[in-house]
């Protein structure tokens, strides 16, 4: 059998066009691996497996990243609170991991400052809370962005005023990682696609294809048109997060290798919880935690951890979900006095948690790599921070089996070559800025056209392809508008999602390439028609098609605001 191909020929626009394309080639030549999957993890394998010159398929029922992988936390952290149940080696994976993708992503992986504060001794003196950070740093070999500081009571009141004082012991600060999740999962299904992949979204599997009771294939429903296909392949992937129990039963396995549990985030203006740092506190009331992020001139309050039986395709909040978080928020920020009209927003996701027995949140964070009598493979578990290390064990375990037909499999090249986005862009410690010679001057030129804050955001969220999307609301005047006015994003990040991201629905912009449901006051309602219709004149959509757009986007706020709603 020939060798696996080693370099991909350039690859087509990543868009609808070419989505719709690759879905009809299909049952073509096998593939050498189908990923069953397209959030964080999926798509890190798609990525290293088309790397090493593997014909390789990426598939899922809903958008990049429209289950956990836009719900989480929106951090990349090395598990601080793993320390204290001892788990030392997800740390060190974690904080490593950390620290490359840093590298490989400068733009969408940055460093932010975190304070611990302690109070009355919980979640432990002082003194044990810096020894516990003298550890994580050690365990991250002193690569964090900076390394932490421990501050007295009167210190670290003045270091974030926003803290309760009564009680306060002091608090310890250090360093994690922020990140939009919805694009880091993007920007690693674009590289997969870059390197050969051929990425279908929107395409469910029914089930699984077999051959002597080994798993052959896929058999696929094109979502959009109803058209329904088989596609083979040699190897073939379960990495469906919280539904990997139920994508297993297609074919009869009623076995249970998760535990989902429901996280649950409020979006709350910053100018009602005036920040000047995330906050991360624990066992503040019944061993509960919080943490408060600021995402420009929001606040992102975290994290419920309950156990959840429902609609796996239908996560949201409860009254009781809001109330206990801003229940920690009152009393960790008692002078902000939040209540319910301050919640701009709430987002929820599935935690795809390896089943076992305890408290919800202290169930592993770790992985599962498992390998059926009939061949299909399951990644579960794992955390956001962990993905590429993740892909990279599932691909060389893939390419265990492929050496058995045949196939050559290199080593994995993803530790080292950053994502699509990342070239071009670099963090000086303060602030991304435009590589090269003339960076300075061409970042100063788009300020002085577009706005220091619009440039900002567009580097945090483009990274060094910035300039394209730069160029278009330069180059159209209408396209250069702000889509609301007190958030950065620009109508011509819409074309860019149509034209560049796979953006096919209008909840795809305005929820993962945008996060104007998160964000904005009215979660993109006021703007929902207007985007509606920009999306429909590139994607030849009539009236009935932007009406139904709108009905289901409607319908995902509505969802997300059922809370308020309950007695």
């Amino acid at each position: 059998m020939a060798p696996a191909r080693l370099t991909p020929p350039p690859a087509p626009p990543f868009s609808l066009v070419t989505r719709d394309e690759r879905f009809h080639a299909l049952d073509g030549e096998p593939f050498d691996l189908i990923v069953v999957g397209a959030g964080i993890t999926g798509a890190g394998v798609a990525r290293d497996a088309a790397m090493r010159g593997l014909r390789t398929l990426l598939v899922d029922k809903g958008d990049l990243a429209s289950g956990t992988s836009s719900a989480s936390s929106k951090l990349v952290h090395g598990g601080l609170r793993y320390l204290e149940h001892r788990r030392f080696a997800l740390v060190f994976e974690s904080v490593s991991e950390r620290h490359r993708l840093r590298g490989l992503a400068p733009h969408l992986v940055r460093p932010l400052r975190f304070v611990f504060p302690v109070f009355e001794r919980r979640p432990r003196p002082l003194w044990q809370v810096s020894v516990g950070l003298w550890i994580y740093d050690t365990l991250a070999l002193f690569r964090s962005f900076r390394l932490h500081r421990t501050h007295g009571a009167r210190a670290a009141a003045d270091l974030e005023p926003a803290l309760r004082t009564d009680g306060l012991d002091g608090a310890v600060s250090y360093y994690d990682c922020v990140t939009d999740d919805a694009r880091l999962t993007l920007e690693t299904a674009r590289g997969a696609h870059e390197a050969g992949a051929h990425v279908v979204t929107y395409a469910a599997v029914r089930a699984f294809t077999s051959l002597r009771g080994q798993v052959t294939g896929v058999e696929v429903e094109d979502l959009r048109s109803g058209e329904t296909t088989v596609a083979r392949g040699r190897v073939v992937l379960n990495a469906t997060g919280p539904w990997t129990d139920r994508t297993r039963g297609l074919r009869g396995d009623r076995s249970r290798v998760l535990r989902p549990t429901k996280g649950v985030h409020l979006v709350v203006p910053r100018a009602r919880l005036p920040l000047r740092h995330a906050v991360a506190t624990a066992d503040l009331i019944d061993r509960r935690n919080l943490f408060a992020v600021p995402l420009g001139n929001r606040v992102v309050l975290g994290t419920t951890d309950t156990d959840f039986e429902g609609d796996f395709d239908s996560v949201d909040a409860t009254r009781g979900d809001a109330d206990t978080l801003l229940e920690l928020a009152a009393y960790a920020f008692p002078d902000a006095k939040l209540g319910h009209p301050d919640v701009i927003s709430t987002f929820a996701g599935l935690r795809p948690l390896i089943a076992s027995t305890g408290r919800e949140a202290e169930l592993s964070r770790e992985h599962l790599l498992s390998v059926d009598d009939d061949g299909l493979i399951t990644i579960a578990g794992g955390k956001l921070t962990t993905y590429r290390s993740m892909a990279a064990e599932v691909v060389d375990l893939v390419g265990k089996r492929l050496r058995v037909e045949g196939v050559h499999v290199g080593g994995c090249p993803t530790a080292a070559v950053r994502l699509p986005g990342g070239s071009g862009i670099r963090f000086d410690g303060e602030r991304l800025r435009t590589e090269g010679p003339e960076g300075e001057a061409i970042d100063r030129e788009a300020e002085g056209r577009l706005g220091e804050d619009v440039v900002e955001h567009l580097q945090q969220t483009h990274g060094g392809r910035w300039l394209e999307v730069a160029s278009r609301a330069v180059d159209d005047p209408g396209a250069g508008e702000r889509i609301v006015a007190d958030l950065p994003y620009l109508w011509a990040e819409v074309d860019t999602a149509v034209e560049c991201e796979l953006a096919t629905t209008l909840t795809d912009v305005l929820r993962r390439r945008t996060q104007l449901h998160l964000r904005d006051f009215q979660q993109g309602l006021g703007v929902a028609d207007a985007v509606a219709r920009r999306m429909g004149s590139k994607l030849g959509w009539d009236e009935v098609r932007v009406h139904d757009e709108l009905a289901r986007y409607s319908a995902l706020v509505a969802a997300s605001r059922s809370w308020r709603g309950e007695p």
